[in-house]
């Protein structure tokens, strides 16, 4: 059987949530939600807001480039796998996608 169809399977990733805690979720949290899968994990985010992207910007040092990205992970996880968070494997692999959230919405400058 291959490992690649088994791991995309939903059912089959540690920390899955229900149907009914996702919803609970995108009630609870006006700026949305969506997930991160790496490796046979899941885990839910929240959209940060300014004050939690400023947080997680305050955490920037040259010498530890990945505190942006564990502050940011830190304050908008809202469940799923911890492994995501903890395992330092897992963590590098969420890391690109949190730097998405970071960059937001795209303006477009437009001369009048």
């Amino acid at each position: 059987m291959n490992q690649d169809s088994n791991l995309s399977a939903s059912a089959e990733l540690k920390g899955q949530a229900t149907d009914a805690q996702i919803a609970e979720w995108k009630g609870r949290y006006k700026h949305g939600i969506y997930s991160l899968e790496v490796d046979g994990h899941i885990g839910y985010f929240k959209n940060p807001d300014r004050n939690e992207i400023n947080y997680a910007m305050s955490k920037a040092d040259n010498d530890k480039v990945l505190n942006v990205f564990e502050a940011l992970a830190s304050v908008s996880f809202v469940g799923g796998s911890k492994d995501l968070l903890e395992d330092d494997q897992l963590f590098v692999g969420i890391c690109q996608e949190l730097k998405v959230k970071l960059e937001g919405k795209r303006a477009k400058l437009v001369n009048l």
